[in-house]
This record gives C-alpha cells, structure tokens and sequence, in this order.
C-alpha cells in the first residue's frame, strides 16, 4: 500500500513540475502585457567595459 501511495504522489509531482515548464513563456505569448523591444542595459554596459579592455588608451 505505501509503494502505490508513494507512486501516486511521484507521479502528482512529475506531472505538475512538467505543466509548469510547459507553461513557462520561451517565447513573448499574446496574453503578456507589455513591450518586449525593451533595451538591456546591463548587456550594453558590460560590451562597453569588454571593448574598453581590449583598446588601452594608452598605446
């Protein structure tokens, strides 16, 4: 009895993990409020930062 229980819960668990992945927005759905063409800062800054590594102003 405490091995189908046991399944039974396992598979509960499975089961709502793999809906809740299923649901997780890989891509911007129609439902979703908001812009998506926002500009990430923390990427420009860090490439400026990387660039400025790589060309000392100093030759």
């Amino acid at each position: 009895m405490e091995l189908l229980i046991t399944a039974l819960v396992t598979g509960i668990v499975i089961y709502g993990l793999e809906r809740n992945r299923a649901r997780q927005a890989t891509q911007p759905h129609p439902h979703l409020a908001g812009s998506t063409d926002i500009v990430d800062r923390d990427t420009e800054r860090t490439s400026a930062e990387l660039l400025s590594r790589n060309h000392p102003l100093h030759p």
